[in-house]
């Protein structure tokens, strides 16, 4: 399993709602993927990243790099090749995001295997 698949499926495997994988290999020269999801509660967006830091443990792959650990509506984790931001329906409607990747091809989790 590669490291977005496994990103994904930890996001999935904590019940976020409305994650959209976005590929950037031909945009960016910095990260090849970008995830965008929604955590239903503070609680829910803590344990995503908890999720992530220790399925990438497992699976002997680097650590992301956190940020708003402590925050209670936004964190941002980069993996690198992945960036991942989970937010609170909220803060996602708030800033969204998605109107700025409207161009960027949308991949199914499916695409990922």
């Amino acid at each position: 399993m590669n490291k977005i698949e496994l990103i994904v499926n930890a996001l999935e495997d904590v019940k976020l709602q409305d994650i959209e994988i976005y590929d950037m290999r031909e945009k960016s020269p910095f990260f090849d993927y970008l995830v965008i999801s929604s955590a239903t509660n503070q609680r829910q967006l803590q344990a995503a990243v908890n999720h992530v830091a220790d399925d990438l443990a497992k699976a002997k792959l680097p650590q992301p790099r956190i940020e708003g650990k402590n925050s209670n509506s936004w964190i941002l984790m980069d993996a690198k090749d992945v960036i991942v931001n989970v937010f609170t329906k909220e803060e996602r409607e708030y800033y969204n995001i998605e109107k700025m990747l409207v161009e960027i091809r949308k991949m199914s989790p499916q695409e990922l295997k």
